[in-house]
């Protein structure tokens, strides 16, 4: 990529050129447009904020319906409810393909965006007895994405794919009392729990759904090669619960980030993979 400097040398050079004209002068600009606006953001009101929410995809909007969904407490009527008034608001970029599949226990909404760049997902799975949430994930796959900087050593203009993949679920008594030999024995143990739920989930709602299958098939192998890591190095394990998670690496996006903690019997796993790795858990 170039940088800014080799952009406004490039300018000069053409338009010292005699036969280069207005029409040199517009594309310099054209290119320049988006570097000036990150450079003058303080002179001139376009700030660095503005310039990357126009081009970044709106991973809130995406994953509302998740955060919106509270374990124990929301109904299926409720989650179905926030899944069709968050789709209704995703507006023109995200009129793709919107699935909703439906089984006795769990929902589940799938999602692309036109460009076909963008795949998501969200699924809630629900008591038997008292049909509340007791499991929830988020998964987003952005084949171009574009982050906003966290400061001013993070500029990323030039968009790189990336994964997203939060979960929430309430723990069965039997994981939680299990007598473990270590305290990274039950981390270890709680994420295989989180892995084998999610893949039930996925295969209980992607019959008719190819793209939730394969989307499926690949967080399935994301914790697969997470797993693989800690039972390697299981002492790793403990710094699942720090605030910067457990790094690893993957074959398809270069490395990833895990973080999970248990408080109660709720256990929450956050991955970030490729550009959103810099991503706060």
């Amino acid at each position: 990529m170039k940088t800014a400097g080799k952009y406004l040398a490039d300018g000069i050079i053409e338009n010292s050129s005699p036969t280069s004209g207005v029409r040199s002068k517009e594309s310099v600009f054209r290119i320049l447009s988006p570097v000036l606006c990150i450079l003058s953001f303080g002179l001139y009101g376009c700030s660095v904020g503005q310039y990357f929410q126009r081009q970044e995809l709106s991973v809130e909007r995406l994953s509302v319906s998740y955060y919106q969904t509270k374990l124990k407490t929301s109904s299926s009527l409720d989650v179905l409810r926030m899944i069709r008034a968050s789709e209704s608001e995703l507006g023109p970029r995200f009129a793709g393909t919107h699935l909703l599949g439906q089984s006795d226990t769990a929902i589940a909404s799938m999602g692309q965006s036109k460009d076909g760049y963008k795949t998501w997902f969200t699924i809630v799975a629900f008591d038997e007895n008292n049909m509340t949430a007791k499991r929830k994930h988020f998964y987003l796959v952005d084949e171009k994405a574009v982050v906003k900087p966290t400061d001013i050593r993070h500029f990323q203009i030039v968009p790189k794919p990336g994964l997203m993949f939060d979960s929430e679920m309430i723990l069965p008594a039997e994981v939680l009392d299990r007598p473990y030999v270590t305290r990274e024995a039950r981390q270890i143990a709680a994420l295989k729990q989180v892995a084998e739920e999610l893949r039930k989930d996925v295969d209980e709602l992607s019959q008719d759904n190819q793209t939730l299958a394969v989307s499926g098939m690949l967080i399935n192998q994301v914790f697969k090669t997470v797993l693989l890591e800690l039972d390697r190095s299981p002492l790793l394990a403990e710094n699942l619960s720090d605030k910067n998670g457990v790094q690893f690496n993957h074959s398809s996006f270069d490395k990833g980030r895990i973080y999970m903690t248990i408080e109660d019997s709720v256990v929450t796993v956050k991955i970030r993979l490729g550009v959103f790795m810099r991503s706060e858990f």
